[in-house]
């Protein structure tokens, strides 16, 4: 048909505006005889790869900036080769954010143990942050919730974790019992 060029041109152009570099491209990729749905596709899939690529500049941008800021700060170092180190001062920087952050995930990995440990606590309202911590690491480790603050698991406990509840202050709220004998539970409920 005369005019099926110009046609698919202004079928595809008509849905949104299109860079012209991008429909040019589009169209020789998609062919002379495809169809107007065949060259909108190919111009998403370049734009696409376009959105992608800008993106992926605005990240190392920012990347580059932060590392800057981090250079300036005296926190890394950089050799000649372009290796970048953590300095003295980066070092004291990273042990200070470790240990303010309320709960290092990495620390807290699930170890059974031989005992039954119960943990109970009655923490006031005004740490209920800490609180909320507590159950995170009290989930953490595999413990299991019996009732509303008692906490139960065949759990080995890292030596950390007294000193994260001292240094959390809420070690006076809370109670750790370990059973040394075995017995047996059972629910007073009968179903």
């Amino acid at each position: 048909m005369k005019g099926e060029i110009i046609y698919k041109i202004l079928n595809s152009v008509n849905d949104g505006v299109l860079d012209q570099i991008d429909f040019f491209n589009a169209f020789l990729k998609a062919g002379y005889g495809a169809t107007s749905g065949k060259i909108r596709y190919e111009a998403s899939k370049i734009q696409d790869k376009r959105i992608t690529s800008q993106l992926n500049k605005q990240k190392v941008n920012n990347l580059k900036n932060y590392l800057y800021k981090l250079k300036s700060q005296g926190l890394i170092l950089e050799t000649n080769s372009r290796q970048i180190y953590l300095s003295d001062k980066g070092k004291d920087k990273l042990n200070n954010f470790k240990n303010s952050l309320p709960l290092n995930k990495d620390l807290y990995k699930k170890k059974t143990g031989e005992t039954v440990v119960v943990i109970s606590y009655d923490i006031p309202i005004a740490f209920n942050k800490e609180r909320n911590i507590l159950r995170d690491m009290l989930r953490m480790l595999g413990f299991n919730l019996v009732h509303k603050s008692v906490w139960v698991g065949k759990v080995l406990l890292p030596e950390r974790f007294i000193a994260d509840l001292s240094r959390l202050e809420i070690m006076d709220y809370v109670e750790i019992l370990e059973v040394t004998k075995n017995g047996t539970l059972k629910s007073k409920i009968e179903n």
